[in-house]
């Protein structure tokens, strides 16, 4: 019978737990200190009940709140001292775990102490650094949500209008974000105290009178006591000073002063100011002296309360030290144990590591024979394919301009462009021959750039002329540039190499069509160049990886992958940047800049005097 009796006691406090902890959810979705049924005290005791299960599942969030509530709660009780003290542990709590939100909690903790204590200054401070800890976090709107009302109205009640509109545009900003019956009743609390406030009576009905809707909803007790606090407000700004004080009469009266200690006295100070306005002096006088025996009272047992909290952690503390000398002698014995199997473990594992030193020599020397091996084959590699990719382009110009010029047809004009040509062609071979050496060895910092002024123009449309000759599309190939000449510090053989494969490139995927090769200048230090053609295109997901090298999206198309991968090394050398264009979808689109000023360019691997 007593078993039967006793088994029922956990399953009950397992449901208490889960019941306050949905209590505690509707206190923080709705930014309460407390409700109808969850007085201050309640909220204290629920702290030893719900902390050890909310660590347990480590739901940190949930846990910081119910301290900050905890905190609030001693606020509200008048125990001031013990909710800072709560509020600063908080902190160093949040601190040891780098924990953003409960940093900010612990600041809000803290603002809410500071607040009950009237020192609405050192509030306003807390509070906004509070914020200025969420403008570095993600995903904190909630937190944001919870601190802006209290902020706003702290800051109007000092007249700072200006700073609480700036703040109370930011909560609007989130209440559209977050659209709650909750926060449309604060928005509108906040709204319609700022227009009490600046002396605007007639928009401040209209926010009460939306706050009053929002809180019909669900009637809260702490948001039918902001309500009605703001009616008072309104009616002492519009002089209804009669409404005004019915409104501080019917708040006295629905705040218990044992319960909310400081709230009764602060209302009751607010109703004498307004008698003594009104010259009900005797009234006023009377009022100021019920609330002198109040504040007497409330700072005799807040000086109890915490005097027993400290006898409390006194006698906790007193245990822990007894418990930790016998842990401390329990260690002792444990660490000697431990010494004499360490020392016998030493020896053996001394042994193996000899050996096993021994067996990793060996294993090293045959991974560097295993990588020199591989590092051989790959540079090889590397150097056939680069060799076969470079210089099939200029090769292609000079044979074909060399069978121009056995043309006896024409003209000597023709005759010269075309020595031009396979001479320009001829030294870009000879660069390229060049480059493969450099590139075989895997050391892209060998590649030797020799600057010097030259006209981008020119360079663009000798390029177009030698693609148009060995193209192998049926695609047109365009020069467009608003620019009559654009001098730039830059080597003419780079930018020919790769503007020519960026245009060839285009060639292989655009069979018909138009390949355009544009230049301009996008400021007085930067010319940009883009290639656009009308081709099959590169899919989005694929463009990330079409620098990397030997990176071919289209394993049937010639070449090996190398030409962009050069193409990117070009651009970077001369102290530019290239991309494709993710927005263009009639083919592809490549863009790079390049440097105009000479101090930009001439910093970059200038050829060696």
């Amino acid at each position: 019978m007593l078993a039967g009796f006793l088994y029922p006691v956990p399953v009950h406090s397992a449901n208490n737990t889960s019941v306050h902890l949905a209590y505690l959810q509707i206190l923080i979705d709705n930014n309460l200190p407390y409700a109808k049924n969850i007085t201050a005290d309640s909220i204290i005791l629920w702290e030893k009940e719900l902390e050890p299960q909310l660590e347990k599942d480590k739901k940190y969030s949930t846990l910081f709140h119910l301290r900050q509530l905890v905190s609030g709660a001693y606020a509200i009780r008048g125990d001031i001292t013990i909710a800072v003290d709560k509020a600063h542990i908080m902190y160093e709590k949040a601190k040891e775990m780098d924990y953003d939100r409960g940093f900010t909690l612990s600041l809000r903790a803290i603002g809410d102490a500071y607040l009950s204590a009237n020192m609405r200054q050192q509030a306003i401070d807390s509070y906004t650094e509070a914020l200025n800890i969420l403008n570095t976090s993600e995903d904190t709107d909630d937190l944001r949500i919870h601190i802006f009302p209290n902020l706003i109205l702290t800051l109007l009640k000092i007249r700072e209008t200006d700073r609480a509109l700036v703040y109370l545009k930011q909560f609007e900003i989130l209440f559209d974000k977050y659209p709650t019956t909750s926060t449309l009743f604060y928005v509108s609390i906040c709204r319609a105290y700022y227009y009490v406030v600046i002396n605007q009576p007639d928009k401040a009905q209209i926010y009460i009178t939306e706050a009053t809707k929002a809180n019909s909803k669900k009637d809260y007790l702490y948001m039918r006591f902001i309500l009605n606090y703001l009616y008072a407000s309104y009616y002492k700004q519009s002089s209804q000073y009669n409404l005004a004080l019915e409104k501080y009469g019917n708040l006295i009266k629905e705040i218990n002063p044992v319960n909310s200690p400081n709230q009764h006295i602060q209302l009751n100070l607010q109703q004498a100011q307004l008698l003594s306005k009104i010259g009900q002096t005797d009234k006023a006088c009377l009022i100021y002296q019920m609330t002198n025996v109040l504040q007497d009272s409330l700072d005799n047992l807040s000086y109890v309360r915490q005097i027993n909290e400290l006898r409390t952690i006194y006698q906790i503390d007193q245990m822990e030290i007894q418990n930790q000398q016998e842990r401390n002698q329990t260690i002792l014995w444990g660490i000697l144990a431990v010494l004499s199997l360490s020392a016998l473990i030493t020896i053996l594992i001394f042994h193996i590591r000899i050996e096993n030193k021994r067996l990793r020599h060996s294993k090293e020397e045959q991974e560097k024979a295993q990588r020199h091996a591989r590092n051989s084959i790959k540079t090889k590699s590397l150097f056939l394919s680069n060799m076969s990719h470079e210089i099939r382009t200029p090769l292609n110009a000079l044979s074909g301009f060399s069978a121009i010029l056995t043309d006896d047809s024409i003209d000597n004009e023709t005759r010269q462009q075309c020595n031009d040509i396979i001479q320009q062609n001829s030294e870009l071979l000879l660069n390229l021959i060049n480059d493969v050496i450099d590139l075989s060895s895997l050391d892209m910092t060998k590649l030797v750039f020799n600057f010097k002024k030259c006209d981008a123009v020119v360079i663009c449309r000798n390029v177009i002329d030698t693609v148009k000759k060995v193209k192998q599309t049926q695609a047109d190939i365009h020069f467009v540039t608003t620019l009559e000449s654009l001098p730039l510090l830059t080597d003419d053989s780079r930018l020919q190499q790769l503007l020519i494969n960026l245009l060839i490139n285009a060639t292989k995927f655009t069979t018909e069509g138009s390949i355009t090769l544009e230049i301009r200048k996008e400021s007085d230090d930067t010319a940009i160049f883009s290639v656009t053609d009308t081709g099959c295109g590169i899919p989005l997901e694929n463009q990330s990886r079409i620098f990397n090298r030997f990176e071919k999206l289209n394993e049937g198309a010639q070449g090996t992958g190398l030409g962009l991968s050069i193409c990117q090394l070009i651009v970077e050398q001369i102290g530019g940047k290239i991309w494709i264009d993710p927005k263009y979808t009639a083919g592809a689109r490549f863009v790079f800049t390049h440097p105009i000023k000479p101090d930009t360019a001439a910093t970059k691997n200038e050829k060696p005097q």
